[in-house]
């Protein structure tokens, strides 16, 4: 299923925020990514599978996915029954209102 087809099913789209529990896992032809994610709002779920598909998604995860690493999913519902929770649609890791990698104001100000 590609990006185009997961947009054609008129699902609600999900927002999610989380951190890789574990290193990206490729599956099938390699074009294919698993990526098990905690979510970042303690809620009744544990960890969240998330799919991407494609050859950008594929470009992406190599440069940016580790074990850790912060991301923001925008996706669509997964297959019931499949394994998967979410269809990713987009994918963006190390999200810039993270504000783990800025100094905090002590040690901007030195007080």
């Amino acid at each position: 299923m590609t990006n185009s087809t997961i947009m054609q099913r008129r699902e609600p789209v999900i927002w999610f925020e989380g951190t890789l529990m574990r290193e990206p896992r490729s599956v099938g032809e390699g074009l294919t990514w698993l990526l098990e994610t905690l979510p970042a709002v303690k809620g009744p779920t544990g960890k969240i599978t998330i799919r991407a598909r494609g050859g950008d998604h594929t470009a992406n995860i190599r440069r940016n996915a580790r074990k850790g690493t912060r991301l923001i999913i925008k996706g669509v519902a997964g297959d019931e029954g499949s394994g998967i929770d979410i269809d990713a649609i987009s994918l963006a890791f190390g999200p810039s209102h993270d504000d783990r990698d800025r100094p905090t104001v002590e040690e901007t100000t030195g007080r």
